[in-house]
């Protein structure tokens, strides 16, 4: 098997475990790792569905549901865009804000119990080398063309 196979496969099983132990985090809080995601992504400031779903590589579709479950508890609030008065800007309100400041603090709990052992300069070079790594596989994705199946030859 080919390095960048069993690096997919790493990922694969990571984001997995990391999923399932966000759904123990948030389980408490009446949340999911899903809302966990959303919610945190809203802390950089408003963004819209679209912008969401972008930035987390997951369909607008997905990502409209969880906020609309969102909106529901009163976690998120939407605003028209002012450029564009049918596309809307999502913002956390207060109380969303207070949930997400629950979910850290339980994350917190349950990271240092195994990244004590962890030097947090090579999590950070991780950390920028994953990121550049979605970037590059963000750009390659951005057609359909790129997966294609073209004989060899």
């Amino acid at each position: 098997m080919d390095s960048w196979t069993r690096f997919a496969e790493s990922l694969f099983r990571l984001n997995g475990l990391l999923i399932a132990a966000g759904d123990g985090i948030t389980r408490p809080i009446g949340q999911s790792s899903a809302r966990w995601q959303v919610l945190g992504g809203l802390g950089y400031g408003p963004q819209t569905v679209a912008d969401l779903a972008r930035s987390f590589g997951h369909a607008r579709q997905s990502v409209q549901r969880v906020v609309n479950a969102l909106i529901e508890e009163g976690l998120v609030a939407q605003r028209p865009k002012e450029d564009d008065r049918r596309t809307f800007l999502l913002e956390m309100t207060a109380d969303g804000r207070a949930v997400l400041a629950r979910i850290y603090a339980r994350q917190m709990e349950w990271s240092d119990r195994f990244t004590s052992g962890l030097d947090s300069s090579e999590l950070e070079i991780l950390a920028k080398a994953l990121r550049r790594i979605g970037d590059s596989v963000a750009e390659d994705t951005r057609t359909e063309e790129n997966f294609e199946t073209k004989p060899p030859g």
